[in-house]
């Protein structure tokens, strides 16, 4: 499945593949950006982060993982919670054993609360991608659910059937652009 820009998807329960109604993702390209948009419906919202690239995954958040070139090697982590908290990390994977380097976040988002949930806007100059070629970026959109109850529940663009969104063999690629 190729990802088409500007089209609405429901996130899936990434363990299982279910439907889920609870967020949408719709994503755009530019010349200079990328634009990625998540509206998501959360009765119990748990997010007691306040400053950027804290462990954030560790309460409710989005997520988007970029592949600038395509290789499973080497992908962005890029998240934010919904008070607008950011993380940006670069992922290595070498002989099975993945590293992650935090760094400043190169990326605008807007967080609101809206009645029954939370919106973000996030904006990601390209040129933070390092060689990103459009033609075989790949990427991955999350929604982390943090419960009261303490339990995490995952959801994704494209599941990746375990309990961790790192499998960047999931990554989906943009489709073409019609000329």
């Amino acid at each position: 499945m190729k990802l088409e820009e500007n089209k609405l998807y429901l996130l899936r329960e990434n363990e299982t593949g279910a439907e889920n109604e609870e967020c949408s993702f719709r994503c755009r390209f530019g010349e200079r950006e990328a634009e990625f948009y998540f509206d998501v419906k959360d009765e119990d919202i748990i997010s007691p982060f306040q400053k950027d690239n804290e462990d954030i995954w560790e309460g409710d958040a989005v997520e988007v993982f970029l592949s600038p070139d395509g290789r499973q090697s080497h992908y962005y982590e890029l998240e934010v919670s919904p008070c607008g908290v950011r993380f940006w990390g670069e992922i290595t994977v070498s002989e099975g054993k993945r590293e992650l380097k935090k760094q400043p976040p190169p990326f605008a988002a807007e967080a609101e609360r809206t009645d029954d949930g939370y919106r973000v806007k996030i904006v990601l100059p390209l040129a933070a991608l390092c060689g990103s070629e459009r033609g075989e970026l790949r990427l991955n959109a999350f929604r982390l659910d943090r419960k009261s109850t303490g339990e995490q529940r995952l959801y994704a663009l494209a599941p990746t059937y375990c309990p961790t969104f790192h499998r960047p063999e999931y990554f989906m690629k943009l489709q073409e652009q019609k000329q």
